[in-house]
């Protein structure tokens, strides 16, 4: 596992947008609670005796033990399922460290006349 990736766990009420290689779910488009409520009907389906305890598995979690990397034996508390979301990186600018210039310097041609607000002949008008 990469540690680099920061994963934070998602709202029921978010969206997701997996075009490829997604499960459980026809559009690509879907809410976060609706994935872990398919997941949940899936596992029941499959499940003879599915309980109420064990829907605590996607709820408020179920007591348990676990043997973790770097504790010295076996440790009390909750286990569930969640589902989580690393952002990408920001991509890089191909032109980071180039000054920005205004946009009349950009497309400025050298017989361009533009109005100045102090010459009173640029604001002559017919009427």
């Amino acid at each position: 596992m990469n540690d680099d990736f920061e994963f934070r766990v998602l709202n029921p009420d978010e969206v997701l947008f997996v075009n490829a290689g997604r499960v459980l779910m026809n559009n690509p488009t879907f809410k976060v609670g609706e994935f872990l409520d398919a997941l949940a009907q899936l596992v029941s389906d499959r499940e003879p005796d599915w309980s109420d305890e064990q829907e605590d598995w996607f709820r408020d979690g179920l007591d348990c033990e676990a043997l973790r990397f770097g504790n010295q034996g076996w440790q009390r508390g909750r286990v569930r399922i969640r589902l989580e979301f690393c952002p990408a990186p920001p991509p890089k600018l191909l032109n980071e460290g180039r000054r920005e210039r205004p946009m009349r310097e950009i497309y400025v041609q050298p017989d361009d006349r533009f109005l100045d607000e102090d010459d009173p002949e640029d604001f002559i008008s017919d009427y």
